[in-house]
């Protein structure tokens, strides 16, 4: 296939399938018509007709893809040739090569979706295009070691995908730098808080300070000093403390959210 290769064996054969309507080479078929679902079928088939592969692996390219993840779906397909090849001399032979390619198609589509909020029809196109061939489904089922590999996959990131959940950004009311000094910490500290944990803070030192008026009559003396023996924060800033390592933990689960999110 020297002549005719475009971009690789697996490639071309899945181009000639999809685009020539060919019944043959099923799997690199139907992998193909999952990069179209993606990145829109006029513009893999442009690139195909005019063999174009550099405007080819750059619309592969357009959502943010990494080098790496493009590279390792090139690698996995060639691996897929060779395992098909070997198959049918030994048709016991099983792997998940196949399902390997079908998680980097996973990875362009979230990819996507990051930057073009997709439609639930648009979800379930895709999902239909990649799991429910008929003839997919029993190729996993005959050569894959777990045949439901990617369907799993799928299911787990397609929950990211149709969850719905608005994040709104809540910006806190802060107390003045001197007010908050007086309570042992400092309006720049305060600001790395959650702000579920600022508004419990501000409260307290409200309520405190609203204390503190009334402190100059001799009969709320004592009633003042048993609050603070019971209050965390009276004795040092052991409340303040708690309130930055739930801020802390707080921010690194968000961190780690996002992160998982833009690496499955």
């Amino acid at each position: 296939m020297s002549g005719t290769t475009f971009i690789n064996e697996f490639i071309s054969l899945g181009m000639a399938a999809y685009f020539g309507n060919q019944p043959s080479n099923i799997f690199e078929k139907h992998v193909v018509e999952c990069l179209c679902d993606i990145y829109g079928i006029d513009k893999i088939k442009k690139c195909y007709e005019a063999k174009n592969e550099q405007a080819f692996i750059a619309l592969i390219h357009t959502y943010g893809l990494s080098r790496t993840v493009f590279d390792n779906f090139l690698r996995d397909t060639i691996k897929y040739e060779k395992f098909k090849s070997d198959n049918q001399k030994d048709p016991s032979l099983k792997s998940d090569i196949a399902s390997k390619v079908e998680f980097a198609l996973i990875t362009m589509f979230l990819h996507r979706c990051l930057l073009l909020e997709p439609s639930l029809e648009e979800i379930s196109h895709f999902e239909n295009d990649l799991l429910n061939n008929f003839e997919v489904i029993k190729l996993h089922f005959n050569t894959s070691l777990n045949p439901n590999m990617t369907r799993d996959t799928w299911d787990k990131k397609k929950r990211m995908l149709t969850d719905n959940v608005e994040l709104v950004e809540i910006k806190p009311a802060y107390l003045d730098e001197f007010t908050y000094a007086k309570f042992g910490t400092s309006l720049q500290d305060v600001k790395k808080m959650d702000y579920r944990m600022v508004e419990e803070l501000n409260s307290y030192i409200k309520s405190k300070m609203e204390l503190s008026i009334e402190d100059s009559r001799p009969e709320k003396k004592d009633i003042i000093s048993s609050l603070k023996r019971d209050t965390v924060l009276s004795t040092g800033n052991g409340f303040v403390d708690a309130l930055f390592v739930a801020a802390i933990i707080a921010t690194e689960m968000s961190i780690g959210l996002i992160y998982l999110f833009l690496n499955m």
